[in-house]
This record gives structure tokens, C-alpha cells and sequence, in this order.
């Protein structure tokens, strides 16, 4: 009797506890990612008045450097909504390219939104390489047998080192 009485407590708790687990599992989260942009201090970057020296002490060190030259700073952040089982999507987006001239001053800042973000597909091909195609088996077993059969390295008796 004792425990019917027990069971029938413990089912709407459980069945609080499991909607409970089942309702946070649903909750969406936001997260910040890259550079954390404070508002007055990015807008403070004047062209022909910053250099590198005060936009790096300004904002810091910055996300990306152009690939073939120093004379372009990019500071990237991307504010993301996080959703169990899905992949994160973005909610905002902001990057802020800073040039500078041959001298070190800042001659142009620009700054991209979301709406300048582009979906790219890139390619699935494969690079083509030389040389054989093999299998799985011929990877795995393709060594047996390659070896001759001398003796390790070191066993010989007539000679003092392993290099000879």
C-alpha cells in the first residue's frame, strides 16, 4: 500500500522534471563571436587623424590582417542564435575594415553589416593527384611482404655499431 502511495507522488513530479529537461532543450541562447565592439570607441577612428599605433590602442589588436599586405585591418563580430539540434544563425554581423596609407594613418574605415554577408558554395571536388589509385585493402595489406628479411639493426656479431 505504501508504495502505490509513493508511486502515485513520484508521477507528476518525474513528469514535472521531464518537462522541465524538455522545455530548456528548446531554448535558444545568443553568443557573441569575434570582436566585442564597443560603440563609441569604433566610431572614434577618424581618417587622416588615427594611426596604426592609436587605432591598435583604441581597439586592439584586430581580428584579421590582409592576406597580401599590413595596410588593412579587419575587426569582425558575428552575434549568433544558438538552437539545440540546429546550426547557429546569425543575428548580426559587423566588420569593420580599417586602410591605412604607406605613412601608418588611417585613410578609409568601412564598416559591413549582415546584409552585406553572401552565402558561398564552395566546391566538393577533389584535387587530382598523381601517382596510383588504391583500395581499402590495398592500403591496409600493401606493405606486407615489402620488407627483406635481414636481421635488425644492431644483431650482427662482426661489427662494433649498428651504423657499421
Amino acid at each position: 500500500m505504501k508504495y502505490t502511495m509513493l508511486a502515485k507522488q513520484a508521477k507528476p513530479i518525474a513528469l514535472c522534471l521531464v518537462a522541465g529537461l524538455a522545455l530548456s532543450a528548446c531554448g535558444n541562447s545568443r553568443m557573441v563571436r569575434g570582436y566585442i565592439f564597443d560603440k563609441e570607441l569604433a566610431d572614434a577612428i577618424q581618417p587622416g587623424v588615427d594611426n596604426r599605433q592609436s587605432v591598435e590602442s583604441t581597439l586592439g589588436t584586430p581580428t584579421v590582417r590582409a592576406s597580401f599586405d599590413d595596410n588593412t585591418w579587419y575587426y569582425i563580430s558575428t552575434t549568433v542564435r544558438i538552437r539545440p539540434v540546429f546550426w547557429p544563425d546569425a543575428k548580426g554581423h559587423r566588420v569593420m575594415a580599417v586602410a591605412f596609407n604607406d605613412s601608418g594613418v588611417v585613410s578609409d574605415v568601412k564598416n559591413y553589416g549582415l546584409n552585406d554577408m553572401r552565402k558561398i558554395n564552395p566546391v566538393d571536388d577533389e584535387t587530382p593527384t598523381k601517382g596510383r589509385h588504391l583500395n581499402f585493402f590495398q592500403q591496409i595489406f600493401g606493405g606486407v611482404g615489402r620488407f627483406a628479411g635481414s636481421a635488425p639493426v644492431g644483431t650482427q656479431t662482426d661489427r662494433r655499431s649498428p651504423n657499421g
